[in-house]
């Protein structure tokens, strides 16, 4: 896909909002509209930096929970697995590795 497949919807669509929202943002309230009292500056900084912690704790929270309910596979360390399977781990560290080249014969003495 090529840069130009991507940019061209993502600019219309965001040419398509800026268009849109231009007559919503205007001041048009008709007059018969109470418009109440406005808010101090103090009070919208509590408002969206307090919601927002809020809504960080409340993300935290969901996620904490779901973490502790999942269940985690922690795999068994070796010796433990060696024990179950009555497997000898000692014969298991003198096998030769797979497809290592070996001068000598299995049944060869090397002490010599």
């Amino acid at each position: 896909m090529s840069l130009a497949r991507v940019i061209t919807p993502v600019t219309a669509a965001l040419l398509a909002v800026v268009v849109f929202a231009t007559p919503a943002s205007a001041d048009t309230a008709p007059d018969t509209w109470d418009q109440g009292e406005t808010l101090s500056w103090l009070e919208w900084v509590a408002i969206f930096i307090g919601g927002t912690l809020v809504l960080a704790v409340v993300i935290a929270l969901i996620a904490a929970a779901i973490n502790t309910k999942s269940k985690h596979y922690v795999p068994p360390t070796p010796a433990e697995e060696a024990t179950k399977a009555d497997h000898d781990i000692e014969a298991t560290h003198r096998m030769p590795l797979p497809g290592a080249a070996t001068d000598t014969k299995p049944d060869a003495d090397t002490t010599k």
